[in-house]
């Protein structure tokens, strides 16, 4: 459930399949059924959707709607491995993009408070000059 959660939609299929599946088996009543169907999806969408790209975003420098739409291309492109892979391929791709002068705008449209590090010059990263 861990790895699949960075997926939102897969990720909160499986995280909700199984209580929900547990609560049906343990209680019998159809209501208590539909609650937890209902709480625990709302729940996951919110955090798999709103929350973690969020706070990705944050960490990363990486605006969460980047994440959102990197996530639906690299799904398309390479399905489920395309999806696990999306964020450290975004960042690579915003990292390179920073180093050069005429591709220097993207990347500040791809980071999230549009402030990027250079690290030819002597950024966080990179090797101390002689």
């Amino acid at each position: 459930i861990f790895v699949l959660n960075f997926i939102p939609v897969i990720g909160s299929i499986v995280a909700v399949a199984f209580p929900v599946l547990l609560t049906a088996v343990q209680f019998a009543d159809p209501g208590r059924f539909a609650l937890v169907l209902v709480l625990l999806t709302a729940i996951q969408q919110a955090v798999g959707s709103f929350i973690e790209p969020r706070l990705m975003g944050a960490s990363l420098n990486l605006s969460p709607l980047v994440i959102l739409l990197s996530l639906t291309v690299w799904g398309q492109l390479w399905g489920i491995p395309g999806m696990l892979l999306c964020v450290p391929l975004m960042v690579i791709i915003t990292i390179t993009l920073s180093q050069f002068k005429s591709t220097r705008a993207i990347a500040i449209l791809l980071s999230e408070n549009g402030q990027i590090v250079d690290i030819s010059n002597g950024g966080p990263g990179s090797a101390p000059t002689a």
